[in-house]
């Protein structure tokens, strides 16, 4: 009679959870970026808007944050100035950031384009079937 197979033990919790945190690396900067250091960033700033919020009120906080409101018109300016520094780097770093990396991944889709391969299909729209001549001088 042959030996059973030895089925191994099935990964426990801790280890399951190590690699996927070891999985990570394998994603783009931008990807990994928004993985490990993204959920900091934005804990922080939903935090100061909340606490804001709270300490301003709302709308006040919303105003201050977005640039509408002056900062030294709010009932706690010393909380209204760093709010409304917050609002005046971070927000439009966000937004810049996220358009450009949109931005950058379509310029890449399209540069894998091969440049021969791109050079016969503009001569197929223009018309011509054959290479122009060389001109030698």
């Amino acid at each position: 009679m042959s030996e059973p197979v030895m089925v191994p033990p099935k990964p426990t919790w801790v280890e399951r959870t190590r690699d996927k945190i070891r999985g990570l690396s394998r994603l783009n900067r931008p990807r990994y970026w928004l993985v490990t250091r993204g959920p900091a960033w934005f804990a922080a700033f939903c935090l100061l808007y909340v606490v804001g919020g709270v300490s301003l009120g709302w709308r006040s906080a919303y105003e201050v944050l977005v640039g509408l409101k002056a900062p030294g018109d709010t009932e706690v300016p010393l909380y209204g100035y760093a709010l409304g520094l917050l609002g005046w780097l971070l927000v439009p770093a966000i937004i810049g950031g996220a358009a450009g990396y949109l931005v950058t991944r379509q310029i890449d889709r399209r540069r894998t384009v091969d440049a021969e391969e791109l050079l016969a299909q503009m001569r197929r729209e223009a018309g011509y079937s054959v290479d122009p001549p060389e001109v030698r001088e």
